[in-house]
């Protein structure tokens, strides 16, 4: 079920920007279409998802990908879906754009293509919940753009240094297990990073350290930030 997020995304890009929403293109149906004739996909759930359907649309058309990313949520109870709010709540979980990295896997092998774009959206939302007996006591029934507060595209190889603290790209090789330290995340997250700026062409590996691949950036990415 769509939900009020996906909606909201789906106008912002289209009927609001002077496009269209839920067009038919090549067999697909795309959420989008802006003014200048590129689609919007907006993808709430993991980007891996869409490779199928992008594989076949950027040979022969400009792609753009939405990938809202909450940053913070007020937790709404109700008894029913449609029901009065019984309990607002601010969650004390955060996110980053940095998240994005999780993602970004799907479709690393794919982000060199000069047809896709990739639009990380910071935003906070309003989740609704109702009680259930089941594990964990609730379900998401739908979730609401509160406001859009930061925004980072993905174009270029470069872009993904964007989304790391500032500092990256350095110009020292580094492993894995350095990243992790820099960005106070665990090894699988920083290894999940390097995959992405290496299929990318952000990174190159020149060694091994033990069992370590050692990365060093691009020069080219270097002299661009």
């Amino acid at each position: 079920m769509e939900t009020s997020l996906h909606r909201s995304l789906k106008e912002r890009y289209g009927t609001l920007g002077g496009g269209r929403c839920e067009v038919a293109v090549a067999g697909f149906r795309i959420d989008a279409v802006a003014e200048d004739g590129t689609l919007i996909e907006i993808q709430s759930a993991g980007l891996g998802n869409l490779k199928p359907k992008l594989r076949r649309l950027l040979p022969h058309h400009r792609v753009r990908v939405i990938r809202p990313i909450v940053l913070r949520r007020v937790v709404v109870r109700r008894e029913h879906a449609d029901g009065p709010d019984l309990s607002r709540r601010r969650s004390p979980k955060l996110g980053s754009l940095v998240d994005a990295f999780d993602d970004l896997v799907g479709l690393a092998s794919l982000l060199p293509d000069r047809n896709l774009s990739v639009e990380l959206l910071g935003v906070t939302i309003e989740e609704i919940r109702v009680s259930r007996r089941r594990r964990p006591g609730f379900a998401v029934v739908d979730r609401r753009l509160d406001a859009v507060v930061d925004s980072v595209s993905i174009v270029l190889a470069a872009d993904l240094w964007n989304l790391l603290p500032l500092g990256f790209p350095t110009t020292e090789p580094f492993t894995t297990a350095d990243l992790a330290r820099k960005l106070g995340r665990s090894l699988p997250f920083a290894q999940r990073v390097a995959y992405c700026l290496r299929l990318a062409g952000a990174v190159e590996t020149v060694g091994k350290r033990g069992n370590s691949l050692i990365y060093e950036a691009q020069d080219d990415v270097v002299l661009m930030r």
